[in-house]
């Protein structure tokens, strides 16, 4: 009890709390389940008030939307079970699968909206008649958990999400410089650079915050447009920190050191360094040879880049924290919008069939058994492959999930049999949910399937208008079939799914894979700055996913990156200018090839050496990128004519 923080208690607190009043609230209004309104409260609580009141929201959504669709659906059908429950099970699984396409918390309405439809439909199929008023009961007993729930935590110490958002900044932040500062002082090796690539895994994330932040009252529209703003001015930052280091280190020995000292010069005492601080000195250049000249020469660009991309960070930061910002900085905020992370179709197709075999197997068993089970049956399963199903290890995910059930189980056995039966008026019954919601809400703050075994233990329970338990047999009965519908769900997706951390990478690389291609034949700036973040966002899926073994890997695909972009914008110099025509076989040569290839590819080299012979500084540059990208451990280049 010691280790247990004011925070943990005030969020148990408060789950018992809206859990209770809203129960109160359904009996009194006279619902016959008024457990849904309490297990609306448990799975919409949220230790930060946006995230909560976002839930809440689309959790309305989804219940409505599956009422609607459920009433529609069964006035069509309504003489037709049997093509109504393979209708249902379509429908359904679709919609479901629509949640896997959008990588932000706005996936639980698409979540709600599938499992409440099979839930309604499935359930109530031999009481057409009552089919309206379970619908219109059903979405007021969750409004009225919706509603207790936002208020208890309106009231007892809201949490902000801003204190958190900065905190990620900070972090942000420090990391990114201290990444270049280590590339400007030629800190090389991978475990200085994989350090600084878990940056993305932070920055990256945001895309999933933002849904979630304009819920949060206490974050004003600026701030918010300001954190996008920054998160998307991170990611045009990364690639070019990464490029500056891998330059410096391509230089020879001599230059490199003579250009280290004078940036370290430069940094002393200056936490933003100028664009004058960071020019190259011009004997430094006359020294060096042709090669070194090239890259010096290509580091002049990133370091005016850099400078210019570092201000406006500067200026982002000061406006999230309240302070005078420039005009320059609020035009950044009004153009951000947030980045939509990309979808797996791959994914969502085999979570589609995984989700459709298992509501169909589970609907045949009931149909031939007759068990009074059958729609529990349905709904664990279903909910089992789509909420878990869709890891890199699903198998252990569906376990898990699992393994909550059976605990779940097993609590709402000693609350249904051991303690509500001792509640004899409304404060013993105030005491003994007490007792059971307290810790187990203190237990989900440690670990988030606790808040899934609390509500599955009081969906369990016959919470009725007056409290009565079910017969043993029943209550068996109900805990065998969730156990059931758990392991069809696990064999379901074990048929569609390869799992796995190297069918991850793999998948992975697919999708770089396509993006590269379509950046071969679609390469406006528009298109190129889609292709960064999504290849960054790649990263950092990697780091959740792999850990360790994909740091390194995640370095050669940054590296690989910065060769696309370069190689995009020398397409734009081919497209635009006839004068650049001479890139052409290079490029087609390059969009043929895996980044892997490209590096062992000698024609491609030669190709690339004789470009930057017969070019000017502006294809120099790009082509001097794209050598260092794909060639870090070549020969230096030389011109012909040497």
């Amino acid at each position: 009890m010691m280790n247990i923080s004011l925070n943990q208690w005030l969020f148990a607190v408060k789950i018992y709390l809206s859990a209770m009043l809203a129960y109160f609230i359904a009996v009194e209004l006279g619902y016959s389940n008024p457990y849904w309104a309490m297990v609306t409260c448990c799975v919409l609580s949220n230790p930060l008030f946006g995230a909560l009141r976002a839930r809440a929201v689309y959790r309305f959504i989804g219940t409505l939307a599956a009422g609607l669709i459920s009433l529609f659906l069964s006035a069509i059908f309504i003489n037709e079970p049997v093509i109504l429950v393979i209708v249902t099970g379509i429908v359904s699984s679709f919609i479901l699968t629509l949640s896997f396409a959008d990588r932000t918390p706005r996936t639980y309405s698409y979540q709600l909206t599938g499992l409440t439809l099979m839930l309604v439909l499935v359930a109530y199929m031999g009481q057409p008649e009552h089919m309206f008023s379970m619908v219109v009961s059903r979405v007021l007993e969750i409004c009225i958990g919706i509603l207790s729930v936002t208020l208890v935590d309106s009231l007892l110490q809201p949490g902000s999400s801003l204190p958190m958002l900065n905190a990620r900044k900070n972090d942000w932040f420090t990391d990114l410089k201290t990444w270049r500062d280590d590339s400007f002082a030629g800190v090389a090796g991978h475990t200085t650079d994989i350090e600084r690539v878990k940056l993305l895994s932070d920055v990256t994330s945001l895309s999933q915050l933002v849904s979630t932040m304009k819920y949060d009252s206490s974050i004003e529209q600026k701030t918010r447009h300001a954190f996008v703003a920054l998160q998307q001015k991170i990611i045009v930052i990364i690639p070019r920190i990464s490029a500056i280091g891998q330059s410096i280190q391509s230089l020879s020995v001599n230059t490199k050191q003579q250009l280290i000292s004078h940036l370290a010069d430069a940094q002393t005492g200056n936490v933003n360094p100028s664009e004058e601080q960071l020019t190259i000195p011009a004997e430094l250049i006359k020294q060096a040879s042709s090669w070194d000249g090239l890259i010096l020469a290509h580091l002049q660009q990133l370091f005016t880049q850099h400078s210019q991309d570092w201000s406006e960070l500067l200026a982002l930061v000061d406006l999230i924290e309240g302070k005078p910002s420039s005009n320059e900085a609020l035009q950044l905020v009004l153009k951000a919008k947030p980045q939509p992370l990309p979808a797996d179709l791959d994914l969502m197709l085999r979570m589609f069939a995984a989700i459709l075999l298992t509501y169909s197997s589970l609907s045949v068993i009931w149909y031939f058994t007759g068990w009074n089970q059958g729609p529990n049956l349905v709904l664990l399963g279903v909910v089992a492959v789509s909420f878990f199903g869709s890891s890199d290890e699903p198998g252990a995910s569906i376990t898990n999930f699992g393994k909550i059930a059976f605990f779940s189980s097993i609590s709402a056995f000693i609350l249904g049999y051991g303690m509500l039966p001792l509640a004899n008026s409304y404060s013993s019954f105030l005491i003994v949910m007490a007792i059971y919601m307290i810790p187990m809400g203190i237990w989900a703050t440690k670990n988030p399937l606790g808040i899934l075994a609390l509500a599955l233990s009081l969906s369990t329970i016959n919470f009725q208008n007056e409290y009565t338990t079910y017969s043993i047999d029943v209550f068996l009965e109900a805990s065998i079939a969730s156990l059931i519908g758990v392991y069809v769900a696990f064999v379901s997706v074990a048929i569609f799914r390869r799992w796995g951390a190297a069918q991850a990478l793999r998948l992975l690389l697919k999708r770089e894979e396509r993006d590269e291609q379509h950046l071969n034949q679609y390469f406006s700036e528009t298109d190129v700055s889609i292709y960064a973040a999504r290849s960054l966002d790649r990263m950092s899926l990697q780091m959740a996913r792999l850990g360790v073994a994909a740091e390194a890997f995640s370095l050669i695909l940054l590296a690989r990156l910065r060769a696309n972009v370069y190689a995009a914008r020398l397409r734009q110099l081919s497209k635009n200018n006839p004068n650049y025509r001479y890139l052409e076989p290079m490029l087609e040569l390059f969009a043929q090839k895996t980044h892997v290839q490209c590096s062992g590819h000698d024609e491609l080299l030669r190709l690339i050496d004789s470009n930057l012979n017969m070019t000017d500084a502006a294809a120099q540059h790009l082509l001097t990128g794209l050598r260092i990208a794909l060639f870090p451990t070549a020969p230096h280049w030389s011109p012909a004519h040497d």
